[in-house]
């Protein structure tokens, strides 16, 4: 009898767990002092960072790359869940997903940077790194 009470119960424990998730590390290291608003093209600017990378699942992630804005996003993940055990598991799972680090750069009709944002989130507190705009 405390044989199956033994592996009833370790077939049900399972317990807590916590997961970290980083989309995208490297926007963090993108370089951005080099660009001119009203001067550096939308050619330079993918020629030299790239096109922006996708963000999670395509259906519920908002458009990165148009015909006037490229967007870099990094997010960071925060998972929590409690696990009752190998048959019934995950019983509740808690995630939380916040922008870590943005680039944003918009462009005019003739193909120039007229806006450049950068913004770096950690802790709960955002910070602007940039932020720069062509005269009128």
């Amino acid at each position: 009898m405390r044989a199956w009470a033994v592996l009833l119960a370790a077939a049900l424990c399972g317990g807590c767990s916590f997961s970290r998730v980083r989309t995208n590390p490297e926007v963090a290291g993108l370089e951005t002092a080099w660009i001119v608003p009203g001067e550096t093209t939308y050619r330079e600017v993918v020629g030299r960072l790239g096109m922006p990378p996708p963000v999670g699942s395509a259906d519920s992630a908002p458009a990165y790359v148009s015909d006037d804005t490229l967007h870099w996003v990094s997010t960071d993940s925060r998972i929590f869940e409690l696990k009752v055990g190998y048959v019934v598991s995950p019983i509740f799972r808690r995630s939380r997903t916040v922008a870590a680090d943005d680039v944003l750069i918009r462009f005019d009709e003739a193909g120039r940077v007229r806006l450049v944002s950068r913004t770096r989130r950690r802790g709960g507190e955002t910070t602007v790194l940039d932020f720069r705009e062509a005269r009128p």
